[in-house]
């Protein structure tokens, strides 16, 4: 068995955490229910299609708990022995797109279908199927390109990650000018989470929450401070070094980061 690599792109999704990705509003939990049998938790099927870069990493994620039965489709055969030499699973050396090859696999029964080629018209394909055919009850797919996004959404995805958006996302983060960081984005609601620092110049140290004239569409969620956090209560007090956790659309709360960052001299 080879070493078990981390999932960072998908790990939060998988433990149904919604941030940077494109979520189908069903209202209902990501995984689905598995019923338990005598003696024990009935495994989870789940369904691979790609072994790449991506695909690799949530073999080697899932397969570290015995939880998890996995099926894995991939075309190179390069990959398919990569896989085998490493990870417990059905391997199955084909073009995960086809109808009869998602039959062989077994699709209708599985619990969980992850999308993974670094194809979009096989991952738009595959999804299509899963959902039209096969009825899996979650879909995760792999967006290569934005503009990949909303065909997967359409076609049944449940959630779509695209990790050109999570890329951008750090990179903004690190170019931003108004010393915050992006904790969640939401394109479709236009929602930020932001993180921001009270430097010790702030104009607004000393001040009561309930005296800071925030934007209509802005909330401070969490104010941490001495490796601890605090609720916003309407007398909580600012601080320098104060982590503000911000909520609200994306122009709301560049202008929140702004005033919280803002100092007398400004």
């Amino acid at each position: 068995m080879g070493k078990i690599l981390s999932a960072p792109i998908v790990l939060d999704v998988l433990s149904g955490t919604e941030a940077y990705y494109s979520v189908r509003p069903t209202g209902l939990q990501l995984l689905p229910n598995i019923s338990r049998k005598k003696g024990g938790k009935q495994p989870m099927r789940t369904l691979i299609v790609g072994a790449g870069r991506i695909g690799m990493h949530l073999i080697g994620y899932l397969s570290s708990s015995d939880e998890n039965q996995l099926t894995v489709i991939e075309k190179e055969g390069e990959r398919c022995k990569d896989v085998a030499d490493k990870y417990d699973a059905i391997i199955l050396n084909e073009d995960g797109s086809k109808l009869d090859i998602l039959k062989k696999a077994d699709a209708s029964q599985a619990d969980l279908l992850l999308v993974a080629t670094d194809d979009d018209r096989v991952n738009l394909a595959t999804t299509r199927a899963a959902k039209k055919e096969f009825g899996i009850p979650r879909v995760i797919a792999v967006a290569n390109s934005p503009k990949s996004k909303t065909r997967l959404m359409q076609a049944g995805a449940d959630v779509v990650i695209c990790p050109v958006d999570l890329a951008l996302r750090d990179f903004e983060n690190v170019l931003s000018k108004d010393h915050s960081i992006t904790l969640m984005y939401r394109s479709a609601e236009n929602l930020r989470v932001a993180e921001a620092v009270i430097p010790l110049n702030a104009s607004l140290i000393g001040k009561k929450i309930h005296e800071i004239q925030l934007p209509e569409k802005c909330r401070v969620g969490l104010v941490c401070r001495d490796n601890g956090f605090v609720f916003p209560e309407p007398e909580l007090e600012l601080k320098s070094g104060d982590k503000v956790l911000l909520l609200g659309d994306a122009p709301s709360v560049a202008r929140t980061v702004e005033l919280l960052r803002s100092s007398e001299s400004a």
